[in-house]
C-alpha cells in the first residue's frame, strides 16, 4: 500500500496517531467508559437480585457479570480500531470472549471442588439463568461503544484521512489510475532489458572461426564486375 500510495508515509512523519492530546483523549475515554459500566451496572443490580428460591445473587454475581461486560467493551473498541483483521486478530478479539466464557464453567466447578474460590461454587447456573445477566452483557457495551462508533462513522464518511481513502479503494477494489510505482518499476526494468540486449547482439557463431576457409570478404572484394564477361546473364 505505501508504494502504492507514498503519501501514507506523511501520517508517521507527523506523528499523527500518538500525541500527547491523543492519549490523554484515550485515558477520559476510559473513564468514561468505566463510569458508563460502573453506573448502569449499579441501577440493573439496585437492591440485589432474587433467584428463583428466594436468596440473594450476591456480590459475587455483581462482580462477574460486570467482569464480562467490561472484556466486551474492551474487545469492541478493538474491534472498532482494528484497521487491519487476521487470523490472529479474530482469535484475540471475538477469541478472547469465547475462551472466557469456556473457561468460566470449568474453574467455577474445579476450583470450589479443590478448596479455593468457593464462592464460585453454583455461580454459573445462576449466572445462565437470569435475564438480567443477558441484558447487562449486552447493554453496557452497546452504551459504551456507541460514541466511539458515531465518531469513528463520522471521521470516515466526513472528514477521511489519506489512509482511510486507501482502505476504502482495497475494499472496494475501485481501480486508481493513477500512476503507480511498481508500473514505474516494470517501464525501468523493460527499458534496461532493451538496452542490455541492443548491447549483447550480434551472431551466434562467425564464418571465419575456421582460420583454413578463405575469408569470404576478401573473396568478394578481388571479384572484378568490371568486365562483361563476369557479369552475370541472368539467362
Amino acid at each position: 500500500m505505501l508504494d502504492r500510495y507514498p503519501q501514507l508515509y506523511m501520517l508517521g512523519q507527523q506523528n499523527a496517531f500518538f500525541t500527547p492530546t491523543s492519549f490523554w483523549l484515550w485515558f477520559a475515554n476510559a473513564i468514561y467508559h468505566s463510569l458508563v459500566l460502573y453506573g448502569f451496572s449499579i441501577i440493573l443490580f439496585w437492591g440485589d437480585l432474587k433467584q428463583a428460591d428466594g436468596l440473594d445473587t450476591g456480590h459475587w454475581f455483581w462482580g462477574t457479570t460486570l467482569y464480562l461486560a467490561v472484556l466486551l467493551t474492551v474487545l469492541g473498541k478493538a474491534a472498532l480500531v482494528s484497521d487491519l483483521w487476521t487470523k490472529y486478530t479474530v482469535a484475540a478479539i471475538p477469541g478472547s470472549f469465547i475462551f472466557t466464557m469456556i473457561s468460566l464453567p470449568l474453574y467455577a466447578l474445579a476450583a470450589p471442588a479443590i478448596g479455593f474460590s468457593t464462592e464460585y461454587a453454583g455461580i454459573v447456573r445462576c449466572l445462565w439463568s437470569n435475564s438480567v445477566f443477558y441484558l447487562t452483557l449486552l447493554l453496557l457495551p452497546m452504551v459504551c461503544l456507541i460514541r466511539d462508533y458515531v465518531w469513528k462513522y463520522y471521521r470516515r464518511t466526513y472528514k477521511p484521512a489519506s489512509y482511510h481513502i486507501a482502505q476504502e479503494l482495497q475494499k472496494y477494489n475501485i481501480p486508481d489510475y493513477r500512476p503507480r510505482q511498481e508500473q514505474f518499476q516494470k517501464a525501468i526494468k523493460k527499458v534496461r532489458a532493451v538496452q542490455r540486449m541492443r548491447k549483447n547482439r550480434g551472431f551466434a557463431f562467425s564464418q571465419t572461426e575456421d582460420g583454413g576457409k578463405q575469408d569470404q570478404a576478401r573473396l568478394i572484394r578481388a571479384y572484378d564486375t568490371s568486365q562483361s564477361h563476369a557479369r552475370p546473364s541472368g539467362l
